[in-house]
C-alpha cells in the first residue's frame, strides 16, 4: 500500500490514515519537519489515498486515479513550488491558485493542492493565500510543505492542521544509500550518520566532493602540514566553488534573446549577485558542519574510546590518539566563530586561514 513507501514517520502516517478513513479532510494541512525526510512523498501518497475508491485509509496503487497521480498527470492534484532566481512563490501564482480553487474539481471528489517550501511565499502571496484559507472551498485541500514553518504567517499556521515529520533513522538512510553500487557500505554508514536524518543531505554528501575536501584538510593538518599553505589551497577551492555556483545560476537565469518578445524580463543583476552570494555562503557553512562533526568525533572518541559514538564511521582509523579537551574545545569554538563570520559575509579566505591555524593546534 502507498503509505508503506514512507519510512520512519509512524505518527504522521497514523494521523493521515485516520483523516482518510474518516473522510473529513481539513482544508489546510501543514506538513513540517526537516528537509529530505519524506514530506513531499507523503503529500502525494495522501492525495492518492483521498481520491482512491478501492481502499478505506490508503491508496490501492492500481486504480486509474492512483496511477494518474503517480504519473503526475491528475487534473485535480496541483503542485506548486518556488521559481525564479530568488526561489519565491509570487502573488501571481497564488492569485491563479485562488481562482482555480473557486471551481469544482474536474474528475474527483477532492482537489489536493501541494505547496512545496510554502514558507517561500512572499508576504503579499501569503496574505492572498490567507483569504482563501479563511473562506476555504469545501472540495479543495491545501497541503503546505515546510522545513521552516516559522516563516509562515501565524494566521496561516493556525488555520492548518499540523503534521510533524521527524528525522529519518541512520539505518534507514544507510539502507537506501546501500542500493547504489557506487557507495560502499562504510560510506553509506558515514553519510547516514552525518546526514542529520535527512535523505537529501545524505545524497548530497554522496554526490559532491565536499566531505573529501574537508577530510583532506583534517588529515593534512594532523600530519603537521603548514596551515597557511593549506589555507591558500583552500582559497583556490573557494574561488572555484564560487565560479561554479555563479555559472550554474547564470545558466538557470539566462537573459532573453534579442527579438524574443515573449521571454521573461532580463534577470536583475543585483538580485542574481545576492542569490549567488547566498548559495556560496551556504556552501561554506556546509563545510563547517563537516569540520565540526569531525572534531566532535575526536573529542568523543578521546573520552569514550568507542567508535560507535562517532559520525565519521569510515574514518575511525584517524582517531588514534587521545586529545586535550581544552584544545578540542578551542577548535570547536573556532568553527562556531567561523560560522558566525561567514553569515556576516566577511572575507571567506581569511576566515578559513584563521580557522586552520586553530585546527592545527595540539
Amino acid at each position: 500500500m502507498s503509505f508503506e513507501n514512507i519510512q520512519d514517520q509512524e505518527v504522521a502516517l497514523r494521523l493521515l490514515r485516520g483523516i482518510v478513513r474518516r473522510g473529513r479532510v481539513p482544508n489546510g494541512l501543514l506538513f513540517w519537519g526537516p528537509d529530505g525526510v519524506g514530506k513531499r512523498l507523503a503529500a502525494y501518497e495522501f492525495a492518492k489515498a483521498v481520491n482512491c475508491a478501492e481502499s478505506p485509509d490508503d491508496a490501492c496503487d492500481a486504480c486509474l486515479s492512483c496511477r494518474k497521480i503517480d504519473h503526475r498527470n491528475h487534473a485535480d492534484v496541483v503542485y506548486i513550488s518556488p521559481t525564479g532566481k530568488t526561489r519565491i512563490i509570487k502573488k501571481e501564482v497564488i492569485e491563479d491558485l485562488n481562482e482555480m480553487a473557486a471551481f469544482r474539481p474536474f474528475e474527483s471528489a477532492m482537489r489536493i493542492v501541494i505547496i512545496e517550501d510554502a514558507d517561500r511565499m512572499n508576504e503579499t502571496a501569503q496574505n492572498k493565500f490567507l483569504k482563501t484559507l479563511e473562506e476555504p472551498p469545501s472540495n479543495t485541500a491545501f497541503v503546505l510543505l515546510s522545513g521552516q514553518p516559522r516563516f509562515l504567517l501565524p494566521t496561516i499556521r493556525s488555520r492548518c492542521q499540523r503534521v510533524r515529520f521527524g528525522a529519518l533513522r541512520p539505518k534507514t538512510i544507510a539502507a537506501m544509500l546501500a542500493r547504489d553500487p557506487d557507495i560502499s557500505p562504510e560510506k553509506s554508514l558515514a553519510f547516514a550518520a552525518l546526514s542529520g536524518g535527512s535523505m537529501a543531505r545524505a545524497l548530497d554528501l554522496a554526490k559532491t566532493e565536499r566531505r573529501k575536501v574537508v577530510m583532506d584538510v583534517v588529515k593534512n593538518l594532523a600530519e603537521g602540514e603548514d596551515p597557511l599553505a593549506l589555507s591558500e589551497q583552500f582559497g583556490v577551492y573557494i574561488q572555484e566553488t564560487e565560479k561554479r555556483i555563479a555559472t550554474k545560476v547564470m545558466e538557470d537565469n539566462p537573459a532573453p534573446r534579442k527579438g524574443d518578445e515573449d521571454g521573461e524580463p532580463a534577470p536583475d543583476k543585483e538580485a542574481l549577485e545576492a542569490h549567488i552570494t547566498g548559495l556560496v555562503r551556504q556552501e561554506m557553512i556546509e563545510h563547517l558542519v563537516l569540520f565540526d562533526a569531525w572534531y566532535r568525533d575526536e573529542l568523543v572518541h578521546s573520552v569514550t574510546e568507542d567508535t560507535r559514538f562517532t559520525h565519521n564511521l569510515d574514518s575511525t582509523h584517524m582517531l588514534g590518539k587521545r586529545v586535550n579537551a581544552d584544545v578540542c574545545a578551542a577548535k570547536l569554538q573556532a568553527i562556531t566563530d567561523a560560522w558566525k563570520y561567514i553569515e556576516r559575509n566577511m572575507n571567506k579566505q581569511r576566515i578559513f586561514r584563521d580557522l586552520f591555524f586553530v585546527l592545527a593546534g595540539t
